[in-house]
């Protein structure tokens, strides 16, 4: 199930909401060596805190840009991936919603063969669980909400077997549980935040790091 792609954000709506990891000032990177640590630990523990990880590391990407990224995004053949969208959670309506991205621009990465790589794999595991979940398993959907002066949009996973209610729309996100429903910020921070704890050298660490890490690899 492609469904639509979702229609760009509109750039003035809604408001960017601060993420966790929006801690711009400290510009600490980690070496590959933690990278790899990091990885290991997080597959051990099959988290799903890990693609989400991968696709920061090597593309530069904040926590609510990789949440959102779905397949239409990314193109494998010429290795790069557009970012459209980001997604984040609005405390104040309690719903996780998709809009701008921090800068309200859409942008182009390019990216290396081993996140090609990871990428394959995920797709294809993702078919597998599909099989492997049946009915049990879950798409996702998103819902223009329209209020007096703006548009946004809420996402939902419901199980496949679930009626759909009018107005929703299937997206199809990279980054996704084993039983298919999305991946959001809120719990990516949280995993990656109980993985510092649990890692020796890993006491600074935040999801923002891997932006500057990424930056900081081109530089070199």
């Amino acid at each position: 199930g492609k469904g639509d792609p979702i229609p760009d954000p509109d750039p003035d709506v809604p408001p960017h909401i601060p993420e966790d990891d929006d801690e711009e000032a400290t510009s600490n990177v980690i070496t590959y060596e933690q990278y790899i640590k990091l990885t290991d630990y997080l597959k051990q523990k099959e988290n799903p805190a890990l693609l989400p990880i991968q696709i920061a590391y090597y593309t530069g990407l904040r926590i609510g840009e990789a949440c959102a990224l779905t397949w239409q995004d990314i193109d494998l053949d010429n290795q790069c991936l557009t970012v459209r969208r980001s997604m984040r959670y609005n405390g104040k309506r309690h719903k996780t919603e998709i809009g701008t991205t921090k800068r309200k621009k859409i942008r182009t990465v390019d990216f290396c063969d081993t996140l090609a790589d990871i990428l394959r794999k995920a797709k294809t595991e993702q078919h597998k669980n599909r099989f492997k979940y049946g009915e049990l398993y879950h798409l996702n959907y998103y819902k223009e909400v329209k209020e007096k002066d703006r548009t946004y949009y809420e996402v939902y996973s419901l199980p496949r077997t679930d009626e759909v209610p009018d107005g929703y729309k299937e997206i199809s996100f990279v980054c996704l549980r084993p039983d298919g429903a999305y991946e959001s910020p809120s719990t990516v921070g949280v995993m990656t935040r109980s993985a510092k704890k649990k890692l020796e050298g890993f006491e600074d660490f935040h999801f923002h790091m891997l932006r500057h890490t990424f930056t900081s690899n081109l530089l070199s």
